[in-house]
């Protein structure tokens, strides 16, 4: 999208120490034009907007950026109101991109490109110009799937000093992994339901490839009714807890006798009927296979 628009792709990082060649080198590779590193005493801890707000912003205003992204997952949420802030910009909590026509001409081979602000249940959207507006828009995107090469390693890393952190007097004591986490940036997931049996969700799990997250439908819940994936199957009689975007989401449902029926999805999505004994095993191995062929599918055709 930047291509097309013509703009250019800062990635800034905020670090204690001198910046790792080869976090560089991959920025380089996801796309970016330039690195901007933002070096300084502190910056390596957990950053919250009393913290890291001006040092980011010291850093961000140097651009000055018509856009502004964080990524799921990041610290976008905690990050993202505070800028927006400072730069007299939009926030968006939840959006996505859109290359365009813009309503004004623009020179040949060149595109706009829109932010879609979406509601908090993410049934609608509102387009946002940052052009229109004449003031940059600070959005957090939901996960993009498995990295894609489109730059290249020939990067510019330029070293900025940055505001030390305000020093709250709070101590990090530990820190324990979420294995949940990955539920709401899955591309494609899979909801398991307890009751079709625990042997089922070892199965699907241990044939899932890149990009293909499987989780336990209770056990994940809180998890998984944040997740915005591409692809959602839901193994079971449950209804999806997932609530998908209008325009990308396709579905699957694998039920027990007549439960499909009453899945309010049903009549949109796929649904295949898990029959009793070896047909369940058979329609279970025949999903496992079919995991590797979601990830290459084309984004929008049904599943």
């Amino acid at each position: 999208m930047a291509r097309a628009a013509g703009v250019t792709v800062f990635a800034v990082v905020m670090t204690e120490r001198h910046l790792d060649e080869k976090v560089a080198l991959q920025l380089g590779r996801a796309g970016a034009d330039k690195v901007l590193s933002c070096e300084g005493p502190g910056l390596g801890a957990p950053p919250l907007d009393l913290t890291h707000g001006a040092a980011l912003y010291a850093a961000v205003e140097r651009i000055p950026p018509l856009l502004v992204l964080f990524p799921a997952g990041g610290a976008g949420a905690q990050l993202g109101p505070g800028l927006a802030s400072r730069l007299g910009g939009a926030f968006a909590a939840s959006a996505d991109l859109e290359l365009g026509e813009a309503a004004t001409p623009l020179a040949d081979g060149i595109g706009r490109i829109f932010v879609r602000r979406w509601r908090g249940d993410r049934s609608s959207y509102r387009r946002l110009d940052p052009v229109e507006l004449e003031r940059p828009v600070v959005a957090v995107l939901p996960a993009g799937g498995a990295f894609v090469e489109r730059g290249s390693s020939d990067v510019e890393v330029e070293i900025i000093t940055c505001v030390a952190p305000t020093k709250l007097g709070v101590s990090e004591i530990a820190s324990e992994v979420d294995e949940h986490a990955a539920a709401s940036l899955a591309s494609i997931l899979v909801v398991v339901d307890p009751a079709v049996g625990a042997e089922a969700l070892a199965k699907l799990s241990a044939a899932a490839p890149a990009d293909v997250t499987v989780v336990d439908a209770v056990a994940a819940a809180s998890a998984i009714a944040m997740a915005v994936p591409r692809i959602v199957v839901t193994v079971g009689g449950r209804p999806s807890p997932v609530s998908g975007t209008p325009r990308s989401r396709i579905g699957a449902v694998l039920a027990n006798g007549d439960a499909a029926a009453r899945s309010p999805r049903a009549a949109t999505d796929v649904v295949l009927r898990m029959g009793a004994g070896g047909a369940t095993d058979e329609l279970l191995g025949e999903l496992a296979a079919s995991l590797s062929a979601l990830v290459g599918g084309e984004k929008g055709k049904r599943a």
